[in-house]
């Protein structure tokens, strides 16, 4: 895949990040090992409140945005929640990627 680059100070890109082409095909280090990210499907429950506000943020920004498609815009949201929890928990550090599977069910306390 080929990134768009737009050029310095283009008005159209000033309000998109620059981390757009992290969504896309990237080499990837897990475990010490580089290679090619990837993609794969995951399955999560929310409400359907919640899904009909995405899609119509994401029909409604989609062009300005740059999303090249609904799977971009939901990469960014999670991106910026892991972002936000390493500056928070981590020092900013990135957490340590793993393949291992999640504990199944809510933690306990909940």
């Amino acid at each position: 895949m080929v990134d768009a680059v737009q050029p310095e100070g283009d008005a159209t890109n000033d309000r998109v990040p620059d981390i757009i082409s992290e969504f896309r095909l990237q080499p990837t280090t897990v475990a010490g090992v580089t290679g090619l990210s990837r993609r794969t499907t995951i399955t999560f429950y929310l409400t359907e409140g919640l899904r009909n506000r995405a899609r119509s943020a994401y029909r409604a920004t989609s062009f300005e945005e740059k999303d090249s498609s609904w799977s971009e815009m939901l990469n960014k949201a999670l991106v910026a929640e892991i972002e936000r929890r390493e500056a928070a928990y981590n020092d900013g550090t990135e957490f340590a990627g793993s393949d291992e599977p999640l504990t199944p069910g809510r933690p306990i306390g909940f």
